[in-house]
């Protein structure tokens, strides 16, 4: 018997999203390179890879080590590399699988291409460009400039351009989401034909998050994606319109531990299993699947408080309920294993590899 609280996945509802979101880029022309920060395990990322996955992200060095140690061997870092010990690492990394990673400013390029000279290697590069959520990324009218200074530095090849349009996540209908995914191809493919028209040779047209994705059609012209979260779905996907509670495959479950008043009662999963993240629906932090309607109001480290009608509910101290977490992209690294289930069995243990592995 699992001890709660314990990270629940089903398996037939995840590889079900996988194919849904990898056949779907591949109707587009979109090859699918999946950021594995969303459940950091060597197993789900082939797992990816075995349902049509080209490649994989990692969003740190640390996570691409682990990766490429578990046998994955096409790699995009997708953050900026700044310090001497990072470029070191990511050469001994270059030196055994395919890897390439971003620049957006001259010391983090003028830092790769020291290292790439003093290992005899060529790195790729992809110039990321700010979207506008101001997270990283020269800005558009600097694009030409700033790949030509790149470029001018031994041992980088510019053959890309990257991009993280993280505001499409303040829209909540179709309309505006395909809008704004339009939007992201739009300076991508724009970008790249700058580049071109100059005498770069740009190939890599990277972007994609898990709602733009959803609507792959519209990001037609980008030659990847992205998208993590799909894998898992959580309140962020569902507030997005893309999934409904029945697409979520990773759930916390917990156990109603006190009920001090009527409609008010206290399960034993907090901040240190389901993450402060709030969703688009105020005070909320998370939904339960059993009962949709009683709110998850507030959280402490190892508490979490409902808040029902006691009237329409009747809660039972010992009673387990299953959390859709409103951001699953933490979930993971908060817990060394996930137990996974199929058909409401317990089929397996997923490690997650990469816990931790932060820098």
């Amino acid at each position: 018997m699992l001890t709660t609280p314990y990270v629940a996945l089903d398996m037939d509802i995840m590889e079900k999203n996988i194919n849904t979101m990898t056949s779907g880029l591949a109707r587009n022309g979109i090859q699918h390179w999946p950021h594995i920060k969303t459940h950091k395990s060597v197993r789900l990322a082939k797992l990816e890879q075995q349902l049509g996955a080209s490649g994989i992200t990692c969003a740190k060095l640390a996570e691409a080590e682990v990766m490429a140690a578990g046998g994955i061997d096409a790699i995009l870092l997708a953050y900026p590399l700044i310090g001497e010990d990072k470029c070191r690492r990511y050469a001994e990394l270059a030196r055994k699988i395919t890897v390439r990673t971003i620049v957006d400013s001259l010391p983090g390029a003028e830092g790769l291409s020291r290292e790439a000279v003093k290992n005899g290697l060529i790195f790729d590069i992809d110039i990321a460009i700010d979207y506008g959520a101001h997270r990283e990324g020269i800005q558009p009218d600097e694009l030409l400039d700033f790949a030509h200074k790149v470029a001018a530095l031994p041992g980088l090849r510019v053959n890309g351009v990257f991009t993280y349009a993280g505001t499409i996540y303040q829209y909540h209908t179709e309309q505006d989401i395909r809008r704004a995914a339009r939007q992201e191809a739009e300076l991508l493919i724009n970008s790249r034909d700058r580049l071109n028209a100059n005498g770069f040779e740009i190939t890599n047209l990277s972007g994609g998050s898990t709602l733009s994705s959803w609507y792959a059609e519209e990001l037609q012209g980008i030659t990847e994606s992205r998208a993590g979260n799909f894998i898992f779905g959580d309140m962020n996907a569902i507030n997005g319109g893309i999934y409904t509670a029945e697409n979520c495959a990773l759930t916390i479950c917990a156990t109603v531990v006190s009920i001090p008043l009527p409609g008010y009662a206290t399960v034993d999963a907090g901040t240190k299993s389901l993450t402060s993240d709030l969703s688009a629906t105020p005070h909320s932090y998370g939904m339960i699947q059993e009962y949709p309607e009683i709110e998850l109001v507030k959280l402490n480290e190892e508490h979490g408080y409902l808040r029902y009608d006691p009237q329409k509910f009747s809660l039972t101290i010992g009673e387990q309920i299953h959390i859709i977490p409103n951001h699953c992209c933490v979930v993971a690294n908060l817990v060394d294993e996930i137990y996974a289930f199929r058909n409401g069995e317990y089929s397996e243990t997923i490690t997650i590899d990469a816990r931790g592995k932060s820098f």
